[in-house]
């Protein structure tokens, strides 16, 4: 929590009639957010100050709403031109032990010198084509082998968007504006290939572990955990569970790289627009496009395999 706090005081002849107080919470690269409370009430909202062009923002508040209405995330209390205003729910943030533990749930060329990793299978620099055309690729591939696990997903599963509410240790997902239909495997290795990143005070504000990336070790208990929620959530009993375990594995295994390439491109982009967020953007996005090419082979073999694998069933 930030120690910037703002008050502001209704008063007549000279008593204090209210006073509400923002405090800056945290804030991500699309938002600003501020605690705000009152005298006149027990009440706590959050609210939240967009840094997104309004077409997204149209589109965040819409699902927000319907979220909302659904009991899925924080009550919309009401929205206005740049903002929302939303419940603030008491809670604590999953820690990168948290996620770490199996136990617990612009158009110029971009030089590639990586700072935290030491991947060096990676092309010397990479142009926006080269980068598009990865792209094409990556879609290509995820729709032959794995159109048929879309759901849809939250798109930017990291720790700091899921809260541990207080005092009933409910888990709630929220910041859900990238949420779209996308493939399950994808959502999933988000949350695994974040837990394998900090972000340190110290410059350059992000360190990438390269073993945690490489060989996730919450990644069985991550698809176990999953598969049977599923299961039971559509009342269906497993045949084979530990084929259908195996195969979510080797879904989130291709996807790895795919996570890392999306978060490149969306540092990239912040960098140009000169966001802050006490991260090097340019850093981020190095490195992990490093971890992109690095990863990107062994994708390649699972689509290669399974590819392969369709056509003799067809």
């Amino acid at each position: 929590m930030s120690e910037i706090e703002v008050w502001i005081f209704w008063a007549e002849n000279g008593r204090i009639l209210l006073a509400i107080k923002f405090s800056k919470n945290m804030g991500g690269q699309s938002n600003y957010l501020y605690h705000v409370t009152s005298s006149s009430s027990t009440t706590s909202y959050l609210l939240r100050i967009h840094r997104q062009t309004p077409n997204l923002v149209f589109a965040d508040t819409v699902l927000f709403a319907i979220l909302s209405e659904r009991g899925l995330g924080p009550k919309l209390y009401g929205f206005f031109d740049g903002g929302r205003l939303e419940e603030f729910l008491p809670s604590n943030y999953f820690t990168k032990e948290d996620s770490r533990n199996p136990d617990d749930l612009g158009g110029e060329d971009y030089e590639i010198q990586t700072t935290t990793v030491n991947y060096s299978s990676h092309p010397k620099q990479v142009s926006i084509e080269s980068l598009s055309q990865e792209i094409d690729i990556l879609e290509k591939w995820a729709k032959e082998i794995f159109e048929h696990t879309l759901v849809f997903g939250h798109s930017d599963l990291g720790i700091s968007n899921i809260l541990e509410l207080i005092p009933t240790k409910e888990l709630v997902l929220i910041d859900c504006e990238f949420a779209n239909y996308n493939c399950r495997g994808f959502d999933l290795t988000m949350y695994l290939s974040e837990s394998a990143i900090d972000y340190p005070a110290e410059y350059p504000g992000i360190n990438i572990n390269q073993e945690l990336t490489e060989n996730p070790p919450n990644l069985r208990v991550l698809c176990e955990s999953y598969l049977d929620a599923d299961n039971k959530l559509k009342n269906r009993i497993s045949t084979n569970r530990e084929q259908e375990i195996q195969s979510l594995m080797e879904e989130c295994t291709f996807f790895m790289p795919v996570t890392h390439l999306f978060w490149a491109l969306s540092s990239m982009k912040h960098s140009l627009l000169k966001f802050e967020n006490g991260v090097d953007l340019n850093v981020q996005a190095r490195d992990r496009i490093a971890v992109y090419y690095y990863l990107k082979p062994r994708s390649q073999t699972i689509y290669e395999n399974l590819a392969k694998f369709n056509r003799r069933q067809i």
